[in-house]
């Protein structure tokens, strides 16, 4: 991975517009925040492989990290996140910092649902700037044990073997449920599908994903335990970060 050609101009426009946009959502906000309730939390976490839909960020190794988040009583949520990581094999292990605000809102009595913008950095990156990405997601939960999410990235970072790294336009939908809690276990299940455009007459492509595993809730610790694995397609794509018959573990405590 020795050459990083720029993104498109297409894209750092659209980049722009929304780094803009996510200028002025906050000017709209802040308003509301400064008079509504606030409610803080955050984690500390270790997990055996961080993966995201499939990839891992770690190489298949461990990562440590870190969250911080507030929500208020008018639906206005936000955050940051950091994890350790390492893109590919030849990268040295660095970080990856993350930040959100978003919407949320009670659609029924059964319904729970969330808009959220974010931005991901890696600054100590080998690369440099040419991983960092944007996106949107939505997310919609239904009673606690049901959960379908939409996520749209302009700029997701696509390597692309012997060319080099691109910034290219990612889709991504997914489902995941839960069984109710039982002697504070629960199990886990989820699929989703990923769809990456084309970068520099490499072909654009689709992969799926899908989890099965389980959780223990020592509040405020939990344990978690799950199965992972994705398509050929997912391999043609990320090369080794995708998952292929994989386990992975991960220890989270509250507060």
């Amino acid at each position: 991975m020795d050459d990083f050609p720029p993104v498109s101009l297409a894209v750092s426009r659209l980049r722009d517009r929304m780094r803009l946009a996510a200028i002025c959502c906050c000017a709209l906000f802040v308003p509301r925040w400064n008079h509504a309730a606030e409610s803080w939390g955050g984690s500390l976490a270790v997990t055996s492989d961080y993966l995201v839909r499939g990839i891992s960020r770690s190489n298949q190794g461990a990562a440590a990290q870190a969250d911080l988040h507030v929500a208020t009583d008018t639906g206005l949520i936000g955050g940051v996140f950091a994890s350790s990581v390492k893109l590919s094999e030849g990268d040295h292990r660095n970080a990856e910092l993350s930040g959100f605000i978003g919407y949320a809102w009670q659609a029924s009595s059964a319904w729970r649902a969330k808009v959220v913008a974010s931005y991901y950095g890696y600054v100590w990156n080998d690369a440099g700037s040419q991983y960092n990405y944007a996106e949107l997601g939505f997310e919609a939960a239904f009673d606690d044990w049901l959960d379908v999410g939409l996520v749209y990235s302009p700029d997701a970072p696509r390597y692309v073997f012997g060319d080099g790294l691109y910034g290219v336009a990612a889709k991504t939908a997914e489902v995941t449920a839960r069984t109710p809690w039982s002697h504070r276990v629960a199990a886990t299940v989820g699929v989703g599908y990923s769809h990456l455009g084309g970068a520099d007459g490499a072909g654009g492509g689709g992969y799926a994903y899908w989890s099965a595993g389980g959780v223990l809730d020592l509040a405020p610790w939990s344990v978690s335990l799950a199965y992972v694995n994705t398509n050929a397609e997912a391999a043609t794509l990320f090369y080794s970060a995708a998952a292929h018959n994989r386990w992975t573990a991960t220890v989270i405590w509250r507060f």
